[in-house]
């Protein structure tokens, strides 16, 4: 370039030009020399290496070319940029004057560093398109460009210095860069697996190389052991204690020093060697036991050293410990395939589909679910306010005011280890507001335990190195089916150790320690973590309280509801008896607790059959949802979206089509088809949350409750449609196939609900399954019996699912039995003029369940004095237990108790089976009979609502039920007043299959008196248009409406069935007609007649 064009240059940059260059080099007078020379060696390493410098001879003087660097270098724009790099960093090439007019190096910043690299990348790749017969030597290597890299992150020694950081290994810290390097080259096809073992290897060489050193084979003694804990402690601590005075800097140290002794002494007793040094006296041993187990390796005591160190300074800041676990086998699993050589299974492989069907159940006969219970204690931060204030002692427990203590559980398949893991991702990032967003599940790289020794008493080190995974990345990389690591931005990983003697306890602390550090990371404050924690946990041990409400004593709806408006729900809207949502500015984001109480009330409403006020709960969380959906933040938990279209399922599934006001327009088609909807949605849903965890590679986080839960809700669900709608469904086939449909789906709701460890659960569906199974065996004649399904089979099958579900049921029951008898006979300090008495529950007010007398099994039928009854004066409640206090042949010792309100599901069941099995002796074909229909009696009486509600000066009070019902055929009624909460189908289906044991036993008596049938179906759908408690059901006219039609005609088939006492031979006969003809009819084929 002639001097001309040079001036030409100069003069066209000014006067912009020479204000930027003199912005920019105030800005590089400012920079520190260290940040000039590193500047300086990365631009001639680019310059040199990997650029074409274009030097060409200009008025016989070779200069760089700044326009084809410029090109290079991604700079067209910024030529002053390049020019300034040239004259400061190749001065070689300028006069003099030109060399002065750049005093500095121009900054360099890592984004303007990347931009450089790409641009040179590409410039190279394009000159090799353009000379295919040249060789183009400047391409950049994955090397190279992590050279250019750390060149540019390279500290001085001075900065060393500065940070006091070690320079002792500087000849020989390459070597290890060198290692990460060939290591992590994508060119030898290493993976992530491949990675962890060779860390892993590495790690294992590095503590045979301390052990060497420190001579793992001499023991220390009990005051060598205690110089040994100090002085490591004064290194450990330097850098904690820097600038501390001389007091409490010997504070912190005797501190842990008090701490690691303990730690030693505990594990002493944990080994043995406590009771050693306790009972044998030392001179009992001779000189040839060399190896006298008083004391600790130096391994030991270093690994011990170095966690209780590093744990104790973490939690200084986050002070979340874990105090103890409990670890509890959980029925159903194992469960066996029913096979020739295993004649005891309990799963039928005819209704298992091959396809999707057979991976989902090997293994099972082989597996156990576990109860895992975590207990924590939390030290509370200065000035913490309580969530629920001072009356909110009998929610959580408060040590001293200081600390909080609570517990989390986990249950399903899967390892213990794994499911205290599981409770420590829920309690440490779980709806915590300031860690919203990142995913409650951290991605665990990897998790190292190593037995530090080769004898008994030698203890267990663990190390977890975890990363937290941004919930929007996991996004990208579902959608862009890809790995997280691979969309990611940043890939921080937190570690932590833990030294002790039980392999358990110490991989679990390691991994608290390790989660704990990797909040930190996040930058959160610790107070307000604490503080997000510790309202979180009130806020559970209240949901957990308010939710034992229901499914306890005193097993009532409105106790729940009552206890959560007190507590979680205070401050958010409610529903009022006249169906108002309370006024209350709710703008902020709900909890995700605050989510489940109100999904919790909503589910509870929908098992009463009460659409009218779930709807009004309904019409809430979709408004909140989705406000939540349209927000740049929605990080709403996928597992509370499927519960949220689980109880729209319900909703649809109630569908009662004469209530035009909440179902406009709305047929049964068209109710049917919502249902579905909502259950495929609820279906995707826990399908997303597997995805995630398929992206971060914790695959084993869906064995843990609720994923299996909602699943087999899912299809237990779909099930009733097929049971009682078939009609209206999408069909998979034939009529064969229609009918044993809600077989199939049942046996996956059950291998669900086993592999979550939900025995009552599975119990339920265990009894839907069961006369699932008579139905099928009372198909009909005409059609062909597909092989495996004949009666005698079907009736097999439902015996062994009655017998297992009274089996997975009896803890359930028996800790409701239990509560009842702790709470009979209760005197509260409120008490009715009337001498009953209630206990509060928020707005509400229940009566105490009076005292209870049990007859005695063979003093029923005795005088008068030994019959049930309730006596008010002296509020006393007379009943015949028995039949639900079950015996089975293999278990007389321990009977299965039949109490809680979803005990009228097995009863059901039960009462099909007795109802539904032949016998050759008409005696006691009679009295099985009999028998079934006593059963039914006790089904329909606990299922339903067994209260009545009355409002006085804005006090609801609640009063349970124990006078007679003239819709009852006997005093079992008095079951109602013991469980307020209604299950609305069984209720009615009780009533219905009592009618129908009732009528075969009428089409054989010549006295019969058909209008204790009347009587029983006049109950039907019990009408609540006269009720008391009609403002409490939102003007709702009836229950079951969405089996009107079922009603209609089974009452019909009753009245038309009077006429037909002469038509049958035998009691067989009429039994297998009228239950064939009742089946189809609550199937939805009203074409029947008797």
């Amino acid at each position: 370039m002639s001097k001309q064009n040079r001036q030409s240059d100069t003069t066209n940059s000014s006067p912009t030009t020479a204000s930027t260059e003199s912005q920019e080099t105030q800005t590089s007078r400012r920079r520190s020399s260290e940040d000039q020379n590193r500047d300086k060696s990365v631009y001639k390493y680019l310059l040199h290496c990997f650029t074409d410098l274009g030097i060409s001879e200009n008025e016989g003087k070779k200069k760089p070319n700044e326009s084809s660097i410029a090109n290079q270098w991604g700079q067209k724009s910024n030529r002053i940029f390049i020019r300034r790099v040239l004259r400061s960093v190749l001065p070689e090439y300028y006069d003099e004057y030109e060399q002065d007019s750049v005093k500095t190096v121009p900054g360099l910043t890592l984004g303007k560093l990347v931009e450089i690299i790409v641009s040179i990348q590409n410039y190279w790749i394009q000159q090799r398109r353009n000379k295919k017969n040249e060789q183009v030597s400047y391409i950049l290597t994955r090397k190279e460009k992590l050279s250019i890299l750390r060149k540019f992150s390279q500290l001085s020694l001075e900065e060393k210095k500065k940070l006091d950081l070690d320079t002792s290994l500087r000849s020989t810290e390459m070597l290890l860069q060198l290692l990460l390097e060939i290591v992590t080259d994508k060119n030898n096809d290493l993976n992530d697996e491949d990675i962890i073992v060779f860390y892993k290897s590495a790690i294992s060489s590095y503590q045979s190389l301390r052990r060497t050193k420190i001579d793992n084979s001499q023991k220390l003694p009990t005051d060598s052991t205690d110089y040994l804990i100090k002085k490591h402690l004064e290194v450990l601590l330097e850098e904690d204690v820097r600038g501390l005075d001389y007091e409490p800097k010997q504070e912190k140290i005797d501190e842990l020093f008090r701490k690691l002794k303990k730690q030693i002494s505990r594990i002493e007793f944990q080994s043995g060697i406590r009771q050693i040094k306790s009972f044998l006296p030392k001179d009992n041993f001779s000189n040839e036991l060399s190896d006298y187990p008083y004391s600790f390796s130096p391994t030991l005591i270093e690994h011990l050293i170095n966690s209780v160190v590093e744990n104790s300074i973490l939690t200084d800041e986050f002070p979340v410990c874990l105090k103890h676990f409990e670890i509890k086998k959980v029925r159903p699993l194992p469960l066996y395939v029913k096979t020739k050589t295993q004649k005891i299974g309990l799963l039928n492989p005819l209704v298992l589909r091959e396809d999707e069907d057979e991976e989902d159940i090997k293994g099972l006969e082989m597996q156990f679910a576990y109860k895992v219970t975590v207990h924590f204690y939390v030290t509370l931060p200065k000035n913490y306010q309580k969530r629920f204030g001072e009356g909110s002692s009998d929610i959580s427990s408060f040590q001293n005011e200081n600390e909080l203590e609570f517990f989390e559980e986990s249950m399903g398949i899967g390892s213990p280890i794994s499911h205290i893991i599981a409770v420590i991702n829920r309690v440490l990032f779980w709806d915590i507001p300031g860690l919203s967003e990142y995913l409650p599940v951290v991605q665990e790289i990897l998790t190292d335990d190593q037995v530090l020794g080769e004898i008994t008493h030698d203890s267990i080190w663990s190390r977890s190195i975890v990363r937290l995974c941004r919930k929007s990345e996991i996004k990208t990389a579902i959608r862009a089916q890809k790995k997280y690591a691979q969309v990611a931005n940043e890939l921080e990983i937190a570690s932590g150790q833990y030294c002790g003697f039980d392999l358990v306890e110490v991989a679990a602390q390691a991994a608290l320690c390790a989660r704990l550090k990797a909040i930190k990371q996040t930058g959160i404050n610790p107070i307000d973590y604490l503080t997000q924690l510790c309202h979180r946990a009130e806020e559970i041990n209240a949901l957990k309280k308010a939710e034992s409400y229901l499914k306890f004593y005193p097993f009532s709806l409105k106790a729940m509801e009552g206890y959560l408006k007190q507590t979680i729900l205070q401050g958010h809207p409610t529903i009022d008896s006249q169906g108002k949502i309370s006024k209350i500015d709710d703008d902020k984001s709900w909890s995700l607790v605050v989510y489940d109480a109100y999904l919790k009330i909503t589910e509870a409403y929908l098992q009463e059959g009460l659409y009218r006020v779930a709807n009004k709960y309904l019409d809430l969380l979709r408004a909140k949802i989705e406000k939540s959906e349209r927000s740049d933040k929605n990080f709403l938990d996928d597992l509370i979206l499927a519960k949220y279209e689980l109880c729209q399922f319900r909703y649809y599934y109630l569908t009662d089509t004469d209530d035009s006001e909440y179902y406009r327009r709305s047929d049964r088609h068209t109710a049917v088809n919502k249902a579905e909807n909502s259950l495929n949605k609820a279906e995707n849903y826990l399908k997303e949350n597997l995805k995630e965890y398929h992206t971060i590679n914790e695959y084993a986080q869906s064995n843990y409750h609720p994923f299996f839960y909602f699943l087999s809700r899912v299809y237990a669900h779909r099930a009733k449609l097929y049971l009682f709608m078939p009609a209206y469904t999408a069909r998979p086939g034939g009529r064969w196939d229609v009918l044993t449909e809600p077989i199939r789906l049942l046996e996956k709701a059950r291998i669900y609900a086993a592999r979550d460890g939900s025995a009552a659960e599975y119990a339920s569906w265990c009894a839907y399954q069961s006369w699932s199974y008579l139905r099928v065996a009372y198909s009909g004649d005409p059609e062909p019996i597909q092989p495996g399904f004949s009666r005698e089979e079907c009736i097999d099958w439902a015996k062994r699912l009655i017998k297992h579900a009274l089996i997975c049921y009896s803890d359930t029951g028996q800790k409701c039995y239990q509560q009842i008898k702790d709470n009979a006979g209760k005197m509260t300090k409120l008490r009715s003029q009337e001498g009953k008495y209630y206990e509060k529950y928020h707005d509400i007010r229940i009566q105490a369940m009076p005292l209870i007398k049990e007859l005695e099994k063979d003093s029923r039928e005795n005088a008068d004095e030994f019959q049930q009854g309730y006596e008010p004066e002296k509020d006393l409640l007379t009943l015949e237990l028995s039949l639900l206090k079950k015996t089975s042949d293999e278990y007389q010792h321990k009977p299965t108790y039949l109490f809680g309100t979803h005990a009228s599901i097995i009863l059901f069941a039960m009462g099909m089976l007795e109802l539904c099995e032949d016998e050759n002796n008409q005696d006691k074909f009679k009295e099985k009979i009999e028998k079934a229909i006593t059963i039914f009696d006790y089904c329909s009486a606990m299922a339903q609502d067994g209260n009545t509600i009355e409002n006085e000066e804005g006090v609801s009070f609640l009063n349970r039920i124990f006078t007679q019902d003239n819709t009852q055929p006997s005093k079992n009624h008095l079951l109602r007043g013991l469980y307020p909460h209604r299950l609305t189908h069984f209720a009615d289906l009780g009533r219905i299959f009592a009618a129908t044991g009732k009528s075969i036993l009428f089409l054989h008596q010549s006295d019969s008196n058909w209008e204790e049938i009347d009587h029983i179906l006049s109950g039907l759908h019990h009408n609540m248009s006269k009720g008391s408690n009609q403002s409490y059901v939102l003007g709702q006219k009836r229950y079951n409406g969405h089996l009107a039609k079922h009603f209609v005609e089974v009452t019909t088939y009753f009245e038309q069935l009077k006429d037909k006492t002469n038509n049958f031979s035998s009691l067989s006969e009429s039994r297998n007609k009228v239950i064939r003809n009742i089946f189809k009819i609550m199937s939805g084929d009203f074409d029947i007649k008797p």
